[in-house]
């Protein structure tokens, strides 16, 4: 999506990564979610290390991170940080479960959505972190989970008045149920989400997220290969659901 994000129109989401040694070796969600952290002051003075590792850098701005949320939360004192500022409170969430993604810290990253999930505005539920809590019941294998979650999750974002039935957010949330439902062996209601995803994907070219189209091709491609790659790998290619 780092390429997406320069097209036009712009979304909330969209953010211009710099285009450096550092951010390059980086996932692009990596740079956003941390970047949007701060202000253009803030950003001018950091000086990141481009020699670095990948692994080396995700720990390096995870600690930054700790350190900045340390810092906002005595500011905030003695308001909780959540309460004076719910936005960038949220960002910093983000952020800092997106690193602990990338160095596969799932269990650590699911914690960090949990308290999103429950803490959101004045009091509600955050179902943004619903669908990322979702995406990772999926990674670690959590498939019936996932599932619930995603059930619960998609109509919100079909009716969210930014997103709707073919944003790139929605679409994750496809391709999360048919993933799972496809992962408890339900191949055919499995194979019918997944359908349901490439029709989505293929009617976006002239809608309001088509400059998005050729990279959810590409995800739609990967993983519905990846699933067949799954069901041989389970030994049951041709059975029956």
């Amino acid at each position: 999506m780092s390429g997406d994000a320069r097209k036009h129109p712009k979304f909330p989401w969209d953010f211009e990564v710099p285009n450096d040694p550092f951010w390059n070796s980086l996932e692009y969600t990596v740079a956003r979610n941390f970047l949007q952290c701060y202000t253009e002051s803030e950003i001018s003075k950091m000086h990141f290390d481009e020699t670095l590792s990948a692994p080396e850098k995700l720990s390096y701005l995870r600690r930054y991170l700790d350190s900045s949320f340390f810092r906002k939360e005595k500011e905030a004192a003695p308001t909780p940080f959540h309460d004076a500022n719910y936005q960038l409170w949220m960002q910093f969430k983000l952020a800092t479960s997106t690193m602990e993604y990338f160095l596969e810290n799932y269990s650590e990253q699911e914690e960090i959505v949990r308290e999103m999930y429950e803490n959101g505005p004045d009091g509600s539920k955050n179902m943004s972190a619903l669908h990322q809590l979702s995406g990772i019941m999926e990674k670690t294998r959590k498939y019936k989970e996932a599932e619930e979650m995603a059930l619960e999750v998609l109509p919100w974002m079909q009716n969210h008045e930014l997103l709707g039935r073919d944003a790139p957010q929605t679409l994750s949330c496809v391709r999360i149920l048919a993933s799972s439902v496809w992962k408890q062996k339900r191949y055919r209601e499995g194979g019918e989400w997944m359908d349901r995803y490439g029709m989505l994907v293929g009617g976006m070219k002239d809608g309001k997220f088509g400059k998005y189209q050729e990279a959810e091709m590409k995800a739609y491609i990967e993983a519905k290969r990846g699933l067949w790659e799954w069901r041989r790998g389970q030994g049951d290619v041709g059975e029956s659901e």
